[in-house]
């Protein structure tokens, strides 16, 4: 599957506005598709999470939702996936750069994450998410940051949600 054909069912499944994708619209578009395509999908969503998974973004979470632990970053990054190319490019960039696409605090699709699995699971096949050498709750890359100091890693942010 390539980037541009992961995007566009990511997209889709938003129904072409701003809103992030549902797991159900998700698993309606995914399950017209081949395995193959099944498992494309969810592996590269799979991928896009241990992209996202680095400590700048998680101060970025943790400031807009005023605090955020292991499992809530994990579907933080699930629903960046879920609102499209725009937001993840933005994200990998310059995490403290998001506030002007953040309509309200509640920034979770935990359920997103699951779609492509669940339809393999249906089909007999293969979890996509063991064709991964990497895990999105590995270590987050990059330099810790300090709770008392989240200020200066994410100013705008700061100022946006402080």
């Amino acid at each position: 599957m390539t980037e541009e054909r992961f995007w566009a069912i990511i997209d889709e499944a938003r129904g072409g506005s701003y809103a992030s994708a549902s797991p159900e619209s998700l698993k309606q578009l995914l399950s017209h598709l081949p395995d193959s395509e099944v498992s494309a999908f969810g592996h590269m969503f799979y991928e896009k999470l241990c992209e996202l998974n680095f400590w700048q973004l998680w101060a970025a979470g943790y400031i807009i939702v005023g605090g955020m632990g292991d499992d809530h970053f994990h579907y933080f990054r699930s629903w960046i996936l879920g609102k499209g190319k725009d937001l993840f490019d933005l994200a990998m960039k310059d995490p403290d750069a998001i506030g002007p696409l953040i309509d309200n605090r509640d920034v979770d699709n935990e359920l997103l994450e699951y779609v492509a699995v669940e339809i393999m699971e249906e089909r007999g096949g293969s979890d996509p998410r063991d064709l991964n050498d990497r895990h999105p709750d590995d270590e987050p890359r990059g330099e810790a940051f300090d709770e008392d100091d989240l200020a200066t890693v994410c100013p705008k942010l700061a100022a946006q949600f402080g």
